[in-house]
């Protein structure tokens, strides 16, 4: 009896394996969910073959009426050999589902990876489960930004995050990173069709990573708006300068002339000012709002010179709104900050334009 279950375990391994080996030469699917399939699926056949079938009680019957004793019993081991392979599968779904993709951006040289023991442990994160995918552009970007290496940055932005999106589909996705604002905004718009609900943010502080609350925060600072006292309403361009983790000083706007500035901001910025989703999503929406509503001051408005001083995940969540309502918006160029650099914000990227793309590089 014993080496008949070895016998059995041994051919059920083998069905497995081949069954895989044909859905993945034949198929395009996800392998990992393809494995827990095939073992819940074998497992019930196991089951269902253990059992005396039609024709074995039709030969049964048979073999009575010409006086023969034959008799087809129960095969016990391959119940419980399906039953395992029932329970591995379910086993091995469960943990496939609460698997945790990560997209982390790359911007500047001291960045952590997000999987690093450290961080897993403070997250409270399940290190096996924890899938990071990184765009890393810290080597292209610390040269002297032109048109072509901005192609580069933006190519690969594009293929990560479109790959980003298909794989984590079904998962839980997050994503972290330290990068400049233009290309943190342009990630965004290519995550919109993704499932991005999860985010872990840097304090420098004390140089850990904290995690956006799901709960409400009762108190929190409420963005406001203004506009200059006379308005330039035949304006096609204006400048919307946008104050979260830091004050954008009207001085470091020169480069932008006598454009009118519409300022939106906290009252008192300050870094790992979001702390809830409720939160980040209030100030992804009325950002959104604001230069959608600039066409009722400007009715000619046609391009949107966008400065900004925020937290990646507002920039991720921006980026999102802008690629949602493209249509509804006029032309978004997001600007770099350089404070050695005159001027100060020395080029800019376009993150939002209904007719003409994404993507191309402005110079400031």
């Amino acid at each position: 009896m014993k080496t008949y279950i070895i016998l059995v375990g041994i051919i059920v391994i083998a069905i497995v394996g081949i069954v895989l080996m044909i859905k993945k030469c034949f198929t395009k699917s996800n392998s990992e969910t393809d494995i827990s399939t095939t073992m819940i699926t074998t497992g019930i056949s196991l089951i269902v073959a253990a059992f005396p079938g039609t024709k074995e009680i039709i030969l049964s019957f048979i073999a009575e009426m010409a006086d023969k004793n034959v008799i087809y019993e129960t095969d016990y081991a391959m119940i419980i050999c399906g039953m395992v392979l029932i329970a591995f599968g379910f086993l091995y779904k469960k943990n496939i589902r609460d698997r945790i993709y990560i997209l982390n951006m790359f911007g500047i040289p001291v960045q952590k990876e997000i999987s690093d023991d450290s961080n897993v442990k403070e997250l409270n994160l399940a290190d096996f489960k924890v899938k990071e995918i990184i765009i890393d552009i810290v080597d292209v970007f610390n040269v002297k930004m032109t048109a072509k290496i901005n192609e580069i940055i933006v190519k690969k932005i594009e293929k990560v995050c479109t790959a980003f999106v298909n794989r984590s589909n079904g998962f839980k996705s997050c994503f972290t990173g330290m990068a400049p604002i233009p290309y943190t905004i342009l990630a965004g718009t290519y995550l919109a069709s993704g499932k991005v609900r999860r985010y872990f943010e840097y304090r420098r502080a004390d140089s850990k990573y904290y995690e956006l609350s799901k709960r409400k925060k009762k108190d929190y600072q409420k963005l406001n708006t203004s506009y200059p006292n006379q308005l330039n309403v035949a304006s096609t361009e204006v400048v919307v300068a946008l104050s979260v983790t830091r004050k954008v000083q009207k001085v470091d706007l020169n480069q932008f002339g006598v454009m009118d500035v519409v300022e939106i901001g906290l009252p008192t910025p300050d870094d790992n000012i979001i702390q809830s989703l409720v939160q980040l999503d209030e100030y992804a929406g009325e950002v959104l709002n604001q230069i959608e509503g600039l066409k009722q001051k400007y009715p000619s408005i046609q391009k949107v010179h966008f400065v900004a001083s925020i937290p990646s995940c507002l920039s991720i969540e921006i980026g999102k709104r802008f690629a949602l309502n493209t249509h509804r918006l006029p032309q978004i160029i997001s600007y770099h900050f350089v404070n050695t650099e005159t001027p100060k914000y020395p080029f800019g990227v376009i993150v939002s334009d209904g007719s003409a793309g994404k993507g191309s590089f402005v110079k400031g």
